[in-house]
């Protein structure tokens, strides 16, 4: 079980996964920046809250996936323990995930996003448990401060190397057999090297010192050193305002994007290591549970709008079956998402004693 310093694990993913409401909750809204319409991230579109929103979202797939990589080493799993995990989240992506954002287990596509990604990460630390702390760091670093390197490697479409690549470094949209199709959000590469670099690095949360701290401190300056001076890291040039400066890629995630979240986060799993707060560590206990079960209650809620307005529900033409216009308004986003949070505390709670021991 964990120690009272590894309580800051819990604590640090129960925040994010409130975090990840607020955003999955503004993909529901209706009008100028609906995250399922527009880019969030576009100003010139997107109202103010919605974009401060998306920038603190920002942080949940980089955490997720740090925090899974200390979570796997401070639970000394065999490697077949993790290898079970990882198939098994592989095998959630593709079948309840998928089917939480669409209602359609016929949709036409399958979406590979951080859920699988985590998946193969936890398999390739499986693989890294044999190996050294520091060969395991080492190896960690080197891909995620390297990958970029490789942004300008190209294959051709409908080739085999493409189709891998795309699972690796490359966001595409990679078709099937008939009308069904692919889409790689998160390529694997960077969260692979995230995970093993948390997996090298959990002896530090109960080190006595302020070595998280110091880390975070270090990764954030490295963060604005490379975002200023737009060297290396990121395709998104910066024009130098707060936008741009914010405004780094997420898919696959960039070093920039890496150092732009996982520096404060190191800084707060230090300042967490002696605090307790048992309600977002319940959630953070419960961290799939709670998400899938929010995606679906989000989801439900938005067609039921549909259904107010007796608008038609149409699950087999469009993504969500949401009708045009029908969403919440950008002033509920954070009402809602506290609400459909506070519906599933106590279901976490009656969850957590009965939890599928392979999750």
């Amino acid at each position: 079980m964990p120690t009272a310093r590894q309580h800051s694990i819990d604590l640090l993913r129960g925040l994010v996964m409130v975090l990840m409401i607020i955003d999955h909750t503004q993909e529901y809204q209706a009008g100028p920046g609906r995250g399922l319409v527009t880019d969030p991230m576009n100003l010139a579109i997107t109202p103010g809250p919605v974009y401060f929103w998306r920038i603190l979202a920002h942080f949940c797939a980089p955490v997720f996936t740090l925090l899974m990589g200390i979570s796997a080493s401070l639970s000394n799993a065999a490697p077949a323990r993790l290898i079970q995990r990882g198939l098994i989240l592989i095998a959630l992506e593709f079948t309840i995930m998928n089917w939480a954002w669409t209602f359609n287990p016929f949709w036409h596509r399958y979406f590979f996003q951080i859920i699988a990604a985590l998946g193969i990460a936890m398999i390739t630390l499986a693989l890294a448990s044999r190996f050294s702390c520091t060969t395991v760091a080492l190896t960690g670093l080197v891909i995620v401060c390297g990958h970029n390197l490789l942004d300008s490697i190209h294959f051709t479409p409908a080739t085999w190397q493409h189709y891998a690549w795309s699972i690796l470094h490359e966001k595409n949209v990679l078709p099937l057999w008939g009308a069904f199709e692919f889409r790689t959000t998160y390529p694997v590469l960077p969260v692979v090297g995230l995970a093993l670099c948390g997996y090298s690095i959990a002896h530090w949360l109960q080190r006595p010192d302020h070595r998280l701290r110091n880390a975070g401190l270090a990764i954030s300056a490295i963060f604005f050193l490379l975002r200023l001076t737009n060297v290396y890291g990121d395709p998104h040039p910066t024009d130098y305002s707060l936008q741009s400066i914010f405004n780094v890629t997420k898919y696959p995630l960039s070093l920039q994007f890496i150092a732009m979240t996982i520096g404060p986060a190191l800084i707060f799993l230090d300042w967490a290591k002696d605090r307790r707060q048992p309600h977002l560590e319940q959630l953070g206990r419960t961290a799939m549970f709670f998400y899938i079960a929010h995606l679906i209650l989000l989801h439900a809620l938005a067609l039921a709008a549909g259904l107010i307005h007796f608008l038609p529900i149409d699950l087999a033409n469009r993504f969500g079956g949401i009708p045009d216009g029908i969403g919440f308004p950008v002033w509920a986003t954070a009402p809602i998402a506290l609400t459909v949070t506070a519906l599933l505390y106590p279901l976490c709670r009656w969850y957590e004693p009965r939890r599928l021991r392979f999750l």
